[in-house]
């Protein structure tokens, strides 16, 4: 038998847990109970239990704490917490470090036995207790299991409606359904918030597949549940007569769905239906009709149930209108001036437009938006700009986008991403258009001793004389023979100060072979004569 400790400060709660579930009919034992935090770890530690459930909050070690110890002390112990509304935050913790059994107080018995009941099939299977016609029957409800989510897998990656035999025997057949005759349907439900944490999305899963089976149960023919990141579909198939039972039922789901908020602080739920189809064939419209409402939280807001009108996913067809048309040909203008205050302006211009736009959708906001990065790496190519992870730009995007709740949320990230993009690519390519002249000063700097003539240092950068004199110019501020000279004189005021040398070789160093006019330019450069320029500064 599998043994359980039973932690909490409160002794009512303790003998209500006990009495609540027949232990033994589930192959579990009692093992110990145990009032507060330390005493809970010393009986873990001498009872070694499969399962301990916990309060969040004890006196001397806090739930955090015993689930930490529980798990160096046994690594494969499930943990079960137990709390008050009052202490989610504890939970969400919990939550994130991988505990997926939560229970709100007042504890009931089916759900607690029910949360047993899966962890002993968990403890069971790993500890190898199944005998042979166990192990048959979970590797044939595991394949079924596999199938089932496969099919809903197809819905949403496949391109269009299913091929093939989509009659209810054949697809009953091939993916261990058990539909029926009457309506088919797909509930779209989406957590915000969350990020992308397994382990929240796993608990969330977990709660969502209990709710769903609790009320939709009695009234399906069949369902399946398909977690898609932080979007969780469900598929379901009832009878034309309990149209109005399931979106009660739904109604319930949702708002049961909705507490887990408070536990997981922050985190918003919205949930899009599909279309109702009497077509089994038809089940991917339905359910791109319920991502499509899903997206549409952003323009409606979270917190939901956005169901498809009658006349489907309608579009305000702002892509074809000469707003958008005017908006990409400011882009562009935008752009090619290298401002990034211009680009962010343009953007921000286009967010005013779409929030004004009669009928605008969710769908068209995200395809807006993808557009716009489209837009911004065509413009960028055509100007041979290069552009930093360009292969994975939009789709990075497009990842980061389904996280957003509202247009503002969705057109700031808009901004900063091509923004940050815009200075990464205009920084290295202004740092490669000034590579030849940083190679034309190098090459002046160490042969200014040389003559040097404007035809040399151009060759050296790839430029013809003229081209280069007009972009040296433009660069340095400076004209070729000037900047020449100020390298030479440099050299010569440091050559006066530091050395010796007669006027003479000092000439001849910084590339001069006539004494005289090396006098009068030093004299134009200076205001001094080199000697005396030498006896005040040596």
């Amino acid at each position: 038998m599998l043994k359980v400790l039973i932690a909490d400060d409160e002794e009512k709660i303790c003998q209500l847990i006990e009495k609540l579930i027949n232990w033994e009919s589930l192959g579990l034992k009692v093992a110990a109970v145990a009032s507060n935090g330390v005493d809970a770890v010393k009986k873990i530690m001498e009872y070694r239990p499969d399962i301990v459930i916990t309060d969040i909050r004890m006196p001397g070690i806090d739930g955090m704490e015993l689930i930490e110890r529980t798990k160096k002390i046994c690594p494969d112990t499930e943990i079960i917490i137990i709390s008050g509304y009052r202490h989610f935050e504890y939970a969400q913790t919990a939550i994130r470090y991988g505990v997926r059994n939560y229970l709100l107080k007042p504890i009931r018995k089916d759900e607690l036995r029910e949360t047993l009941e899966k962890i002993v099939d968990i403890c069971r299977e790993r500890n190898e207790q199944l005998d042979f016609e166990e192990r048959v029957r979970l590797a044939l409800k595991n394949d079924a299991e596999r199938l089932r989510t496969g099919f809903i897998s197809q819905l949403i990656y496949g391109s269009s409606e299913r091929k093939g035999d989509s009659s209810i025997e054949a697809v009953d057949a091939q993916f261990h359904f058990r539909f029926r005759e009457g309506i088919f349907q797909i509930l779209g439900i989406r957590f915000d918030r969350i990020g992308h944490d397994d382990n929240c999305i796993s608990f969330l899963a977990d709660r969502a597949t209990d709710i769903i089976k609790q009320f939709l149960g009695s009234l399906c023919f069949d369902f399946e549940l398909y977690v898609e990141c932080s979007n969780l579909y469900v598929l379901l198939n009832y009878s034309t007569e309990d149209q109005k039972n399931i979106r009660r039922a739904v109604r319930q789901i949702f708002d049961e769905l909705k507490q887990q908020e408070a536990i997981l602080k922050g985190m918003e739920i919205t949930a899009g239906m599909g279309r109702m189809t009497g077509c089994i064939g038809e089940l991917r419209s339905s359910l791109l009709d319920a991502r499509f409402m899903l997206q549409q939280r952003i323009i409606a807001g979270t917190g939901r149930i956005l169901e498809i009108g009658e006349q489907g996913r309608v579009t305000s067809g702002f892509v074809d209108s000469e707003a958008f048309g005017q908006f990409n040909r400011d882009m562009e203008r935008a752009l090619e001036s290298l401002n990034t205050m211009e680009v962010r302006k343009v953007i921000c211009g286009l967010l005013d437009q779409l929030s004004s736009y009669n009928g605008m959708t969710g769908y068209e906001a995200l395809q807006m938006s993808r557009e716009v990065c489209n837009h911004y790496i065509f413009c960028m190519k055509n100007r041979s700009i290069y552009i930093e992870n360009e292969s994975k730009f939009v789709e990075n995007f497009s990842r980061e986008s389904e996280d957003c709740v509202s247009m503002e949320e969705l057109f700031h990230l808009l901004s900063r991403t091509v923004c940050r993009s815009f200075d990464t690519a205009v920084e290295a390519k202004r740092a490669e258009d000034n590579r030849p002249m940083r190679l034309a000063k190098k090459y002046i700097q160490e042969n200014y001793s040389k003559p040097l003539t404007l035809e040399e240092v151009s060759a050296k950068a790839g430029f013809a004389p003229g081209y280069f004199s007009t972009l040296f110019k433009k660069e340095t501020g400076t004209a070729f023979l000037e900047y020449v000279q100020s390298v030479r004189m440099e050299s010569a005021k440091k050559l006066l100060t530091t050395t010796t040398d007669s006027m003479y070789v000092i000439c001849e160093k910084v590339g001069y072979s006539d004494v005289k006019y090396f006098t009068k330019c030093f004299v134009k450069y200076t205001g001094l004569k080199p000697g005396e320029y030498r006896k005040i500064y040596s």
